[in-house]
């Protein structure tokens, strides 16, 4: 009888901590395991939300903008006036595009070396612009990447490696799918 209390305690033990422990992992957030579920507990709001806005003022030329969302890092070993010439002579669209929707399809956590910061992790967040433009009758669709690191409570725009060597080589970025974001 001594044995069978024994037991009966000793698993009832182990519920209670499988229970606390069960409790515990529901109380908090679990954590990015790459592909994000919009509206999760795990989508980085944030940076989609920051991801909208720079597409919008990329497609509408306010490069001033767009810069402000950049990595200090960045800003400080790029020109602004090479970078903006460089979106001037290759924007994300012509001046005649209306933009009808912004809107943000997938965020992933990858693992990357980013030149000047190292190895970290980022928020790819693919962004789908919608827009209009008297060249072609109905509605077209852009999608663009953009890249994001959070420091503290701060999101910013990071660029790749080979985005950043290209702009401290002197020469402006661009991508076989056209002119990067920012």
């Amino acid at each position: 009888m001594k044995a069978l209390l024994v037991l009966c305690l000793l698993a009832s033990g182990v519920s209670a901590a499988a229970l606390s422990a069960s409790a515990d992992a529901k109380s908090r957030p679990p954590a990015a395991n790459g592909l994000e579920p919009i509206g999760s507990a795990v989508w980085p709001s944030v940076a989609a939300q920051l991801a909208k806005n720079i597409a919008t003022a990329s497609f509408a030329h306010e490069y001033d903008r767009v810069w402000a969302y950049l990595h200090p890092t960045y800003r400080q070993a790029v020109s602004q006036s090479h970078w903006h010439r460089c979106q001037g002579s290759h924007p994300a669209a012509s001046r005649n595009v209306t933009i009808t929707k912004v809107s943000v399809a997938q965020a992933t956590e990858l693992p990357m070396h980013l030149s000047l910061l190292g190895r970290r992790n980022v928020q790819q967040i693919e962004v789908l612009v919608r827009y209009k433009t008297p060249a072609v009758a109905g509605a077209q669709l852009a999608i663009l990447y953009t890249f994001w690191l959070k420091q503290g409570k701060t999101w910013r725009a990071v660029w790749l490696s080979d985005e950043y060597e290209a702009y401290k080589a002197g020469k402006c970025y661009l991508t076989p799918q056209g002119p990067p974001l920012y």
